[in-house]
């Protein structure tokens, strides 16, 4: 039997409209997928932070401990920062109230670890009522970078360092103090991201030995607030305890540790 040529076109035009529906459908289920497409987010990782907070503290890097050394060699009497103390000028030499200023550059390369620092020093000793030496009080400004093993970076930095304890009868010197590392650090590991980031370390009573100069006890609070190259924030924060012997460990919020030795 021969079908009706009006049945035949109705037939083509629904099969026609049915093809057409099914390619719109595909065609907005692509577009759709297009626009939920968004970029990978490069995150800022614990042990990232935790790096660049290490480097914040260690000496090789120029970090807060090769500061608190440079304020006791001042304290001591090396006014040039040299690096080595001297007995030119003691404590009790320099004049209660006044204020003194020193431009400390040094760079350093000890293999694994190099760094450059440009800073401004400020200081002023207090004295009691009968002119003894109560405490020295610092102010660090400048700038800095660095290279690890692990990272790179180039920042700005500001401290303020308060030390007690400068009778010659005490064996160790009292820190406390607050430092700012602000800056772009490069990771050499995993992602190896690049992010901006800023550090901010409060110690409580640090002890110094004064015979050596070496760190015995004193804890720091870190905090890490961090920047990904595509805008994301990150925060941590973590706690450093001294442990003598030029080693410290640093727990982070998360309770995972890390080591420091110099």
């Amino acid at each position: 039997m021969k079908t009706p040529i009006l049945n035949s076109v109705l037939l083509k035009n629904k099969m026609l409209l049915i093809a057409f529906a099914i390619l719109s459908i595909t065609l907005i289920s692509c577009d759709d997928d297009d626009n939920n497409t968004t970029p990978t987010a490069v995150e800022i990782s614990e042990d990232e932070a935790a790096e660049a907070i290490s480097m914040a503290v260690t000496p090789d890097t120029g970090g807060m401990v090769e500061q608190s050394m440079e304020a006791i060699y001042i304290v001591e009497g090396n006014v040039d920062t040299s690096g080595k103390s001297t007995d030119s000028q003691k404590s009790y030499d320099y004049e209660c109230g006044q204020e003194y200023t020193s431009t400390y550059i040094r760079s350093n390369d000890s293999g694994n670890f190099t760094y450059n620092v440009n800073y401004i020093w400020s200081w002023m000793l207090t004295c009691d009522e009968e002119g003894n030496p109560s405490e020295f009080n610092f102010q660090l400004d400048g700038t800095g970078s660095y290279t690890s093993p692990r990272m790179s970076s180039s920042d700005t930095n500001a401290a303020t360092i308060n030390i007690t304890s400068l009778d010659e009868a005490q064996s160790v010197y009292i820190l406390n103090q607050e430092y700012t590392r602000e800056g772009t650090q490069e990771s050499f590991v995993r992602n190896q991201n690049s992010f901006t980031s800023s550090i901010n370390l409060k110690t409580s009573n640090l002890e110094v030995l004064k015979a050596n100069h070496n760190i015995t006890s004193g804890t720091i609070t870190a905090s890490f607030t961090g920047e990904s190259s595509n805008g994301n924030t990150y925060n941590f924060s973590g706690e450093i305890v001294f442990t003598g012997n030029q080693t410290a460990t640093l727990t982070m919020g998360s309770g995972n540790t890390y080591n420091l030795a110099w």
